[in-house]
């Protein structure tokens, strides 16, 4: 029988390991006993070394790891023990490590390294839980086959799949692991998760100990995604998300640090089940003292006076602290005024602001700020990658940074916004990398561009209203194709065709609707937006066709219809004063409408007219991005006139032309105005209020030879009615309502339309945004100035919501209430039944929309 190495030997491995870690044994020596003596430490010589109880294991590793080698030399009693068992108890493998000793031979010591294997997980499952979670647990918890099971592996596995479940609103998630042998592998277990999610916990009351300064629902609001429910929130459930909840105290600090109490702190807080379904949070605040800037010293400035940039700064000596505002007025502000857009915009790329704290003098904090104008630095080169499509001269004529200009902060950033309003690039992976050249005091300027497709198509069959002489509406086939990087210059190029030539920046876009025989419609209009290549002066062309009838051909006795053809050309250009956000458009059109047997313009049933247009439209937008505006804002003019016929066709008296001569040269004037302003509610900028405001007149030059009965307006409805549309009308949506319900029988020349949306993004992928909205909007035509009320509106609201995908473009649904009974002069009023004449509204209405601004003046 071995015999156990003597007792100091293990009482001196104790000291340096944990006891729970290890045992050392030791065993009976060839020729007699092993003695050891704490007090007298002795070197052995390490002879060959044997491994038990890891047979699945390489023994040479093993040892390797322990650090005991052949042929060393240790002390005994000593570390070098200590430290094996150290060594191999870090490695987590097993659950029990022995080093002893089989015998000791004239000072060479034969150890015995005895360990206990950890078991392997073999695999596990899920009980409780769908096949999504399931998928998505095992991302986050990274188990696998062969796994070391430890107990803080349980722990920690527990910890991370209620983390999960936590933050998507189940607070009191149970979990259980149980373990069972493996009988088809040796040592190894199964997991068997069991998982029960319980009651979607949300948050019930959120509340704030002595806070006297911030009002309570102001700190909610600071809170963007820890929200206690209520009835009305819909975008935001109102669930706990610990990472969300760390993010949002710190919201809460910088709430009173905004006001100048920058000692606030939230002392305590506490997180609990009030009952099986809601959580309670409560904050104990410590506001601390209130505080204000004191003394701002300029040091180092040599280009601007310190008085001005006092005056740039904006901060005066006696007012709150705010160190949000303070590090916004030096380093960037969202309106451009700070000190650094005031140096980086002239060229000072190397400007360094050092921001010093000199003292507190009676809660005033002063500052000292160290200003590094260094040397002007100019672009070199600009470089763009990422674009796979368009070609580079697309971008690089919309880029404001060219090499040997000064460099411009505020020249980056209007390019970043041109080339997010081309709507070619992917606006969330837009990157601008300056690269400084110290040494020559240059900088590079790399733009980085992500391509998305832009192009769209069309293929939808609807439901037209009512059509010639109200007949029932037909079912309408669409097919659109609309190309908005097109190139003509390769159309004829081998190989371009992948599957359309593009990349020239070029919009063609081709469009026909039918029903067969009683309606067709084609479009077609192509676009170059930078004509002859060196300055943005767009050209414009356009043609349709659109023959509406009621069965029979042309020709035949029977026939009656409508046949509208019209050309256009247009020129626009960007203007450079006021500012170059203004761009006007020139435009020259004629249409040509044949009426046969026609009642849809009233008195002009039967004839042919001619209009001849000449349209100037100016417009000024600073529109942040085309697809979901954050910021910005966009003003349009536009009037569209004839030639004054009646002028010079020598006639004093028309009273006795009948309607093909009085409108066979159509003779008006088209006034209108459009504003909407995008304003950002949250820091995020995600909650956005849109207010839009529009009119729109038509008059003449000659009151006796009247209104020209096309080109007038109507209201109601999506603005999306199928064939109505075409009939020499600008329709013009208002939701709540029927199509077309609140004009006259024959449309009218004045209109008044204000909306105000509340917009809240879903998501925001380039290759699928979705946005939630709220609306309310009011609008009224008028058929004289005598009439003509701002006021006198019909008003409607609801919810609706738009989804943007690259191939089709923007689709809209909305559900409205309108509120208003119609005017005795509306269309509507008269085409109801007698019972729904008087009505109040509140009936819903269901609307359905394409296109970006379809049914907007």
């Amino acid at each position: 029988m071995l015999k156990q190495l003597s007792f100091l030997l293990l009482l001196a491995s104790f000291m340096l390991v944990p006891a729970t870690f290890s045992q050392i044994n030791g065993g009976q020596a060839v020729g007699g006993d092993i003695g050891f003596d704490i007090l007298r430490p002795e070197q052995y010589q390490v002879g060959p070394i044997r491994v038990v109880g890891a047979d699945n294991y390489d023994h040479n590793a093993i040892k390797l790891i322990a650090g005991l080698r052949q042929g060393s030399t240790i002390t005994i009693p000593g570390e070098d023990i200590s430290k094996a068992i150290k060594n191999l108890w870090n490695e987590g493998i097993f659950s029990d490590v022995e080093i002893g000793a089989d015998k000791e031979v004239a000072g060479v010591i034969y150890l015995v390294i005895k360990v206990t294997p950890r078991p392997k997980l073999s695999r596990f499952r899920f009980r409780g839980i769908n096949k999504r979670d399931a998928d998505k647990i095992r991302e986050e918890i990274n188990l696998f086959s062969g796994k070391t099971i430890t107990e803080n592996l349980v722990f920690a596995t527990k910890s991370r799949i209620k983390g999960y479940f936590r933050e998507k609103g189940y607070y009191s998630v149970d979990v259980n692991i149980s373990r069972a042998a493996d009988s088809l592998m040796l040592n190894s277990e199964i997991f068997t998760i069991d998982i029960d999610k319980n009651d979607r916990v949300k948050i019930g009351q959120i509340n704030f100990n002595n806070s006297e300064s911030v009002k309570d629902w102001k700190l909610r609001m600071a809170m963007k995604d820890t929200k206690q429910k209520a009835f009305w929130r819909f975008f935001k459930r109102s669930k706990f998300s610990n990472s969300a909840y760390k993010r949002d105290k710190k919201a809460v600090v910088e709430k009173f640090n905004a006001i100048g109490l920058r000692d606030a702190t939230i002392e305590s807080d506490t997180v609990f089940l009030a009952d099986s379904k809601s959580l309670q949070i409560d904050l104990d605040i410590n506001e601390g003292s209130l505080y204000y800037f004191g003394d701002i010293e300029w040091i180092g400035n040599t280009k601007f006076r310190s008085s001005f940039l006092d005056t740039v700064l904006g901060i005066n000596k006696g007012d709150i602290y705010n160190k949000s505002l303070f590090d916004q007025r030096i380093f960037m502000s969202p309106d451009g005024r700070d000190i650094s857009s005031l140096y980086m915009d002239r060229g000072y790329l190397f400007f360094q602001p050092i921001v010093v704290e000199t003292g507190v003098t009676d809660n005033h904090i002063n500052y000292q700020i160290r200003i590094i104008e260094g040397k002007q630095a100019r672009v070199r080169r600009v470089i763009i990658k990422g674009n796979t499509k368009t070609n580079e001269h697309v971008i690089r004529r919309e880029i404001r940074t060219k090499p040997g200009d000064l460099f411009n902060r505020n020249d980056i950033i209007r390019t970043n916004r041109e080339l997010t309003q081309l709507g070619y690039f992917n606006e969330q992976a837009f990157q601008v990398n300056p690269i400084p050249n110290p040494q020559d005091g240059t900088v590079d300027i790399e733009y980085v561009v992500e391509e998305k497709s832009s192009d769209q198509i069309e293929l939808s069959g609807g439901y037209g209203g009512a059509g010639v002489n109200g007949q029932g509406g037909r079912l309408i086939g669409t097919l659109g194709l609309v190309f908005n990087n097109f190139s003509v210059k390769n159309m004829f190029k081998k190989g371009a065709w992948t599957p359309l030539p593009g990349g020239d920046g070029q919009k063609l876009q081709i469009r026909a609707q039918t029903n067969g025989r009683f309606y067709q419609g084609y479009n077609f209009s192509f676009t170059e937006p930078w004509l002859g290549g060196k300055k943005p002066n767009s050209l414009s062309v356009w043609m349709n066709h659109t023959a509406l009838g009621n069965g029979f051909l042309r020709g035949n006795e029977n026939y009656s219809g409508l046949g509208i053809t019209g050309v256009g050309v247009g020129l626009g250009r960007r203007k450079k004063w006021p500012d170059d956000y203004f761009q006007a458009y020139y435009e020259l059109s004629y249409q040509y409408y044949d009426v046969v047997d026609d009642a849809r313009f009233g008195i002009f049933d039967n004839g042919y007219a001619n209009d001849i247009a000449l349209t100037y439209r100016l417009q000024r937008s600073s529109v942040s991005s085309p697809i979901y505006p954050q910021g910005g804002s966009s003003l349009k003019f536009s009037a569209k006139s004839t030639l004054p016929y009646s002028y010079f066709d020598g006639r004093d008296d028309y009273s006795g032309l009948d309607n093909q001569e009085r409108y066979k040269f159509l003779e008006y004037y088209k006034i209108k105005f459009t504003g909407e302003w995008y304003l950002p509610l949250t820091a995020d900028k995600k909650l956005i209020l849109m207010p839009r405001i529009g009119f729109g007149f038509i008059g003449t030059y000659t009151a006796d030879k009247g209104l020209t009965p096309f080109d007038r307006f109507t209201l109601g409805g999506s603005g999306l009615t199928g064939v109505n549309q075409i009939g020499g009308r600008e329709i013009i949506a208002l939701r709540g309502y029927e199509d077309n319900s609140l004009n006259s029988v024959n449309a009218d020349p004045l209109i008044a339309k204000y909306t105000l949306e509340l917009r809240y993004p879903i998501s925001l992928n380039p290759q699928a945004t979705f946005y939630a909205l709220v609306f309310a909007e009011a609008g009224n035509t008028f058929p004289s100035f005598e009439r003509f009320n701002p006021f006198n509106v019909k008003r409607a609201a609801g919810v609706g919501i738009r989804v943007f995908l690259p191939m089709f473009g923007m689709l809209g649904l909305d559900y409205g209430l309108g509120f208003d009974k119609l005017d005795p002069w509306s269309s509507g009023y008269g085409g109801v039944s007698d019972g729904a004449i008087d009505r109040q509204g509140f009936y819903p209405k269901l609307n359905f929309t394409i296109g970006m601004n379809l049914g907007e003046l």
